[in-house]
């Protein structure tokens, strides 16, 4: 009987432990596939990444519409060009109110006609079932009219501060 009974918890211990590292994987497969679309500059794919409550009005469509504008139109006049997005491993998945959420480390490197831009944030990742995962940069979420229309963070959620940007110059020097 206790061979029995060691055998079924080592099976619950395993079978707990394949589940958390596959929510992890699905949660940077998804953080990817975003960022892809990003750095590809797929608007259309990019937004069904974005959590409904913030895409849902016409008035929240229209700002983001605006927004591509604006990227599209700073892109083209200052040759401006994703290099790459670094996706960090997801922290532990807190579910609070129904939502499951954690957060993602991200750097974005950036180049320009002057140099490349170097930024890394914390992305929010918010999911109802565990498998379609959306995600939130950490500083729209601070933002008042964002923040009414996503769901409440677990107090288990920290967000680290902001890093300050890092910007290099065309001769691969650092620059303030």
């Amino acid at each position: 009987m206790k061979k029995i009974t060691t055998i079924l918890i080592l099976f619950l211990v395993c079978a707990t432990s394949l589940q958390a590292q596959n929510v992890s994987t699905v949660i940077k497969t998804e953080a990817l596939k975003m960022a892809k679309a990003l750095s590809a500059m797929d608007m259309e794919t990019y937004a069904t990444f974005m959590y409904p409550t913030l895409v849902s009005d016409k008035v929240s469509k229209e700002k983001i519409k605006q927004g591509m504008d604006s990227v599209n139109k700073y892109r083209e006049q200052y040759g401006l060009k994703v290099k790459q997005i670094l996706i960090g491993n997801p922290s532990s998945v807190q579910t609070h109110k129904g939502i499951m959420q954690c957060t993602l480390p991200q750097t974005t490197t950036v180049e320009a006609l002057m140099g490349t831009l170097s930024l890394e944030t914390t992305l929010i990742g918010l999911s109802i079932n565990g498998t379609k995962w959306y995600f939130v940069d950490a500083m729209l979420y601070k933002q008042k009219e964002s923040k009414e229309k996503l769901p409440e963070l677990s107090p288990a959620i920290v967000i680290p501060p902001m890093k300050p940007p890092v910007m290099t110059g065309a001769d691969g020097k650092k620059m303030n």
